[in-house]
């Protein structure tokens, strides 16, 4: 056999081989799609349904335990801010809210009241009290109140103020620069002359006869009893008649307190003390010595939550409104020393040491 037979047969070959391959492919591929039987999906009817109920909700507003901070004849409006934050925070710890009116009328005495806090010596609490024994009261500043079941008072209010003259003599003489000093006492004030008293036992408790170093020479401590009505044309010249004579430190019992008498004092460059904190804090304010009404408020909330007994609650004196810098740290540290020993009964706002 030639090579050109061998070559023709073995195209042959190769040409029947393909053909048996395509005919396996064929007969193994799937069915086309006109081959395959569709599963028929049975049809579901839904019935459609309307809502016609209305549903109608009452919202009651929520009703919290609530405290009346009554504002009287307060003082300062600093001492009211100090008791407003304070009470702000504990009502709020306790879910409470806190209402704050200048009057306490009889409508105002809800259900929800839990709490009245009366601030101001004009405020008749035990008579309110009285008649709403399921209320705590607490009285502040308030000479006139009295303990009761339900009425607590907070410090005593009388000898309160004889003690802040008492430091208010003190600080003065521990800042002056030559123990010239003066004090402002108003003349209308049923106990003005033991508050001068105490402002001067206050002074010799730091200075002894107060006598000064540098002319002139004249006896200290001074006071004066002004009229609160009096107006600054007839205060200057008194007021100028100290400066005179050296006074370096001026303290100006609350009561006479003045935009027009501080706005005059600061022009003289004298330093101011008083017991009342100025709506406007001057650049000669040395300190106002007052009472620690927060730290006390925080002390007696527990008793007015439980309706505890009513009781008289201590209150420490303290010495705020230092940012000028009048009164240095050691200083201050001897006027906390002389609080502490009034309060423990050491010192005496009626006798000079």
């Amino acid at each position: 056999m030639t090579m050109l037979n061998l070559r023709l047969l073995f195209k042959k070959l190769i040409f029947a081989i393909v053909i048996l391959f395509l005919v396996g492919l064929v007969a193994c591929s799937p069915k086309t799609p006109s081959e395959i039987q569709l599963l028929e999906t049975p049809e579901i009817e839904i019935e459609a349904t309307s809502i016609s109920e209305t549903f109608t909700i009452s919202i009651t507003p929520e009703v919290l335990p609530t405290v009346l901070l009554v504002v009287g004849d307060a003082g300062s409006s600093y001492l009211i801010s100090q008791i407003q934050a304070v009470l702000e925070d504990l009502t709020e710890a306790e879910s409470m809210q806190l209402l704050i009116v200048e009057n306490l009328l009889p409508e105002m005495i809800t259900p929800e009241v839990q709490i009245i806090i009366g601030l101001g010596s004009n405020l008749d609490l035990n008579a309110s009290a009285e008649m709403h024994p399921e209320i705590a009261f607490l009285a502040i500043d308030n000479p006139t109140a009295v303990v009761t079941d339900n009425v607590s008072i907070m410090g005593d209010p009388a000898n309160a103020r004889r003690q802040k003259a008492f430091l208010a003599g003190y600080l003065s003489a521990l800042i002056s620069y030559d123990n010239k000093i003066l004090g402002l006492i108003a003349e209308g004030d049923p106990e003005s002359g033991l508050l001068a008293e105490s402002f001067v036992v206050g002074a010799r408790f730091y200075c002894g006869i107060c006598n000064p170093i540098y002319p002139p020479y004249n006896p200290f401590p001074q006071w004066e009893s002004v009229s609160a009505a009096t107006v600054i044309s007839d205060l200057g010249p008194i007021i100028n008649h100290y400066i005179n004579i050296g006074v370096d430190i001026v303290y100006v019992q609350g009561e006479l307190l003045s935009p027009e008498l501080l706005t005059f004092l600061e022009e003289l460059a004298v330093k101011v003390v008083s017991d009342k904190s100025p709506d406007i804090l001057i650049s000669n304010w040395a300190g106002t010595v007052t009472v620690d009404t927060a730290q006390a408020l925080v002390k007696i909330w527990p008793d007015l939550l439980a309706k505890a007994p009513g009781k008289q609650v201590p209150q420490s004196i303290v010495l705020d409104d230092q940012q000028m810098g009048f009164v240095s740290p050691g200083r201050y540290r001897m006027f906390e020393n002389m609080v502490a020993e009034l309060e423990s009964g050491l010192a005496s706002v009626e006798v000079a040491p």
